[in-house]
């Protein structure tokens, strides 16, 4: 089923979506997905206009390579460069998606449908009438919810609406969401629950980042200074330690870059924590594997795996890789185009990691040094997110 209706859409609204949502809309078609979004969004367009009117077409278009978008929006023609290369269908990566399911998973069809009791997970007075919030234009889908622009107290907001009934991870989620409180974590604004929730879906409330995901914004913004780097690595790393220091601790477990957020003021924010694991004790370890592999700690992939917070170290730095590849022409996320076979032979039995090759030139010799240390393969070498921010203040001031 498609995430969108593509007969009435438009670059606007599809530019709106998730790059992961615009990939899967190609997959489903045959196309090639490779590109920025605005380019994602021209190829399906391209595909819907011919598939009309010559049903007999197989819809696989490349894509425009000599478009790319301004940091302001606007595009600006360009040489033409080589596309990056196209994951083979079998083997592409969902990033949006959990390459194992979690433990809890949802409820099966014959289940009844679990309560959402506000006043036990501590949210009555977080509760946001039905009548009181505006749905607008779709902006992106994830797991088991579609996100909306929304409008709440004459605000925009976002609005995640759940597909069909809540599970026990949802309601976890709904719990951590209303007890943060930090600057680098997307802010809950509340939940709404409707009087049918089999009919009318129940909705999460948060703060609206107008700059989308990390993942888009590396991507179609001009590389920033060194400082704003720092800047932004500084704000995970601070949102990292905000959960790893909470009592009792928790684990966010896909920290990737589609799961940070960046505001209109360039903070970045930490989302997404349907598979955030809490850890009742600091010496436990946890022994259920989600996430997303290509920025996976190697730990997490024994069969009865046991890992602990140095799983989010290990995940930050390849955000971090990525982060620095932002003066790259053809930007690549962590192993891109390789299956998870491939990935689990080079970063776990090989112990290899991404090219560094020009990063401390281009950049500074002291941050690659922090990351070679935040993936290191060992969990007790590698440094605390505590260790991570101390040393990312010093680096701040020092290219201030």
């Amino acid at each position: 089923m498609s995430l969108v209706d593509l007969t009435v859409a438009t670059t606007k609204t599809l530019v709106r979506m998730r790059r992961d949502d615009l990939v899967r809309l190609c997959e489903t078609r045959d196309i090639e997905a490779t590109g920025t979004k605005p380019q994602l969004a021209e190829v399906l367009l391209q595909w819907r206009d011919k598939h009309c009117s010559s049903p007999s077409s197989t819809g696989t278009v490349r894509p425009p390579s000599t478009m790319r978008p301004r940091a302001n929006g606007k595009r600006k023609s360009k040489s033409a460069s080589k596309s990056p290369p196209v994951l083979d269908r079998s083997d592409r990566v969902h990033l949006d998606e959990p390459r194992t399911p979690p433990v809890s998973g949802r409820n099966k069809p014959n289940e009844p449908e679990l309560e959402l009791d506000l006043e036990s997970l501590g949210l009555e007075d977080r509760e946001i009438p039905p009548d009181k919030l505006t749905k607008l234009e779709k902006i992106g889908s994830g797991g088991f919810k579609d996100v909306f622009i929304g409008k709440f107290k004459g605000r925009k907001v976002a609005v995640a609406e759940f597909r069909g009934q809540l599970s026990e991870m949802d309601i976890k989620e709904l719990k951590l969401l209303g007890d943060f409180d930090h600057p680098n974590i997307v802010k809950f604004l509340g939940v709404s629950i409707p009087e049918n929730t089999k009919e009318t879906p129940v909705m999460i409330v948060s703060e609206l980042c107008s700059n989308g995901d990390l993942f888009d914004f590396v991507r179609n913004v001009n590389p920033p200074s060194l400082y704003r780097v720092l800047s932004i690595m500084l704000d995970i790393a601070r949102g990292l330690e905000y959960l790893h220091t909470r009592k009792p601790s928790i684990i966010h477990r896909d920290c990737k870059s589609s799961n940070i957020l960046i505001t209109s003021k360039g903070v970045a924010k930490i989302t997404d924590f349907g598979l955030a694991k809490v850890k009742q004790s600091t010496r436990s370890m946890v022994r259920s594997l989600v996430g997303t592999v290509n920025w996976q700690a190697p730990e997490l992939w024994h069969p009865h795996p046991k890992y602990n917070h140095k799983v989010d170290v290990f995940s930050c730095a390849m955000v971090f890789w990525e982060m620095l590849q932002w003066h790259v022409p053809n930007k690549k996320f962590p192993w891109e185009g390789m299956n998870e076979h491939a990935i689990y032979d080079i970063v776990g039995h090989k112990r290899q990691r991404p090219s560094i090759s020009g990063l401390r030139k281009h950049w500074c010799p002291e941050i690659v040094d922090l990351m070679e240390k935040m993936w290191t393969h060992e969990p007790a070498e590698r440094p605390t997110m505590t260790e991570v921010v101390e040393e990312l203040e010093q680096l701040v001031r020092q290219y201030r």
